[in-house]
């Protein structure tokens, strides 16, 4: 299934390299390289995204950082990028020549996230990343040319490493078709899709064609799969939902057939996989497509959208809400239900592991989308039982949908340490507080630089109790700050008119209190 970090250290190629952190991912295998030299993260996280939507749990990434030299800052936000994406580690080259040195602040953030950097030698001009990439990728081929007694559990080990999203059937089923460089499909006993994974990815190969050709047949016995005639060698094998359903895995490989005790193998990776995360997996309900969405099962979800006639392009809002009393979900949902009904004509509310769902589309006009939410929240009966709500707008297609739900269960846990008197938060709020989480271990260095925009005032008690809930609490108004620290309205303008002037910012405008918005995150996630 790949090598191990610590067999590719043993290559000739890494002579002289250092594991600087993550030592424990040594036993973690390689199953491919990538090379990353972009300078701008989100950048090339669109160009990932956009191409492949795929996970990196198996991938070394090779980078000098040479475009962000001179920024520890960039630097610990390419490292959060890798990962996020899931990538295993970097091998970081010209340490002494691009980069004079790898800096304290870098190491302690890779540490606390458990990311792998392993240093080439230093001050070598002579190094080339081609060398690297040949010898682990020979190793890697290798590794890979049989299907050993481990297959199975080794493969159900790789996924249940992935975050929890990410694990689902058609995760597996990914994974399988990178390892054996072949097209899967999973069938109802009916022969409807449910899930397919193409190899390559962006394959015209028409393998719905050969499944409604060929499938009747095969899965009969009527025919065997030397028999079919066809683009591609075709075998399937049955594997079971626990409800007793049938369910048929198809493997179809271009060029080249798979041995029988292979096939045998993928069966039985797939059969333990939905056991594990696909019960029901033929399930055709609202929480299924929601799910669907989350684990970014694409060909599930448009299978389902179609049978339950929900037209998941219209969908451009979503809600998250926090349920802390359990006991009220059922009521919450239903009161959902029943107010946004008056304002969209699109709506599947669905509660999943970490609350309810909630996406939205086709809204009136004559509404304002944020109004409505706050609103809900003003109104709801069982507002009690509620943690918080977040608001998401503009989500562009299901990606969104599923990258934004990712980001709130990262960054969650945290939000009341940040905002200590709201409910309601919107999606930019929460993109500013991953970056204040991000921003605030990342060393003493990097938090000094940040805090010194509130340093005239964070001797004084008064001061930074008042800007910090005039920003994060009460969102710059100054009636909701009163009220929050009880005291007069003019008190809270005069006092803001002075924090302005001793700082250097007007935190009364839009476009210069940011880096004091970020300051004040920042400190208290460190005073907590």
């Amino acid at each position: 299934m790949g090598v191990t970090v610590k067999e590719i250290l043993q290559l000739p190629s890494f002579r002289g390299a250092k594991v600087l952190t993550g030592h424990s991912n040594v036993e973690r295998t390689v199953s491919s390289l990538s090379v990353l030299e972009v300078s701008n993260a989100d950048f090339s996280s669109q160009i990932v995204n956009s191409v492949q939507k795929e996970w990196y749990a198996e991938e070394l990434v090779i980078s000098s950082l040479f475009s962000i030299k001179d920024s520890i800052e960039k630097q610990c936000e390419t490292i959060q990028y890798l990962h996020d994406l899931g990538e295993v580690g970097l091998i970081l080259y010209y340490v002494g020549i691009v980069i004079p040195e790898i800096s304290v602040e870098l190491l302690k953030f890779a540490e606390s996230r458990n990311f792998m950097i392993i240093c080439m030698p230093e001050n070598d001009y002579t190094l080339r990343y081609n060398e690297v990439i040949y010898e682990v990728m020979e190793a890697v081929v290798l590794s890979q040319q049989t299907i050993n007694d481990n297959f199975v559990n080794e493969s159900l080990e790789k996924v249940s490493l992935l975050p929890e999203h990410s694990r689902s059937v058609e995760m597996t089923l990914k994974l399988l078709s990178d390892r054996l460089k072949a097209n899967l499909v999973l069938t109802s006993s009916s022969l409807d899709m449910i899930n397919r994974v193409m190899w390559p990815r962006n394959s015209t190969l028409d393998v719905s064609r050969m499944i409604r050709e060929y499938a009747p047949q095969l899965t009969h016995g009527r025919i065997k799969a030397e028999e079919v005639e066809s683009a591609g060698y075709i075998e399937h094998r049955s594997v079971h939902q626990k409800n007793g359903e049938t369910l048929f895995l198809f493997v179809i490989k271009e060029n080249a057939k798979l041995p029988p005790k292979t096939i045998d193998k993928i069966g039985e990776v797939v059969q333990v996989a939905i056991n594990l995360w696909g019960d029901k997996h033929n399930e055709v309900s609202e929480y299924a497509l929601v799910k669907a969405i989350i684990n970014d099962e694409s060909e599930k979800m448009r299978r389902l959208a179609h049978q339950l006639h929900i037209d998941v392009s219209a969908i451009q809002m979503m809600w998250l809400v926090s349920v802390q009393d359990l006991s009220e979900e059922k009521k919450i949902r239903e009161e959902l239900e029943e107010y946004l009904a008056q304002y969209y004509k699109t709506a599947v509310i669905q509660t999943m592991e970490h609350g309810i769902v909630v996406l939205l589309g086709n809204c009136s006009y004559k509404y304002n989308e944020y109004e409505i939410a706050a609103e809900y929240m003003e109104a709801a009966r069982y507002s009690s039982s509620i943690s918080k709500i977040i608001y998401a707008p503009r989500m562009k297609n299901t990606t969104d949908v599923r990258r934004m739900y990712q980001l709130v269960n990262q960054v969650g846990k945290k939000v009341h340490l940040i905002y200590n008197h709201r409910k309601l938060y919107t999606a930019a709020e929460i993109r500013s507080m991953k970056r204040a989480i991000d921003l605030s271990v990342q060393g003493e260095e990097v938090i000094e630089e940040w805090l010194s925009v509130i340093a005239p005032v964070l001797e004084d008690s008064e001061s930074i109790r008042t800007l910090t809930t005039y920003l994060l609490d009460a969102k710059g108004n100054l009636d909701d700050c009163a009220k929050l620290l009880y005291v007069h309205k003019n008190t809270v303008k005069y006092r803001i008119k002075k924090i302005s002037e001793h700082i250097g910012y007007d935190i009364t405008m839009n476009s210069e209190f940011y880096d004091v918005y970020l300051a004040c995150m920042i400190y208290r996630l460190i005073n907590s």
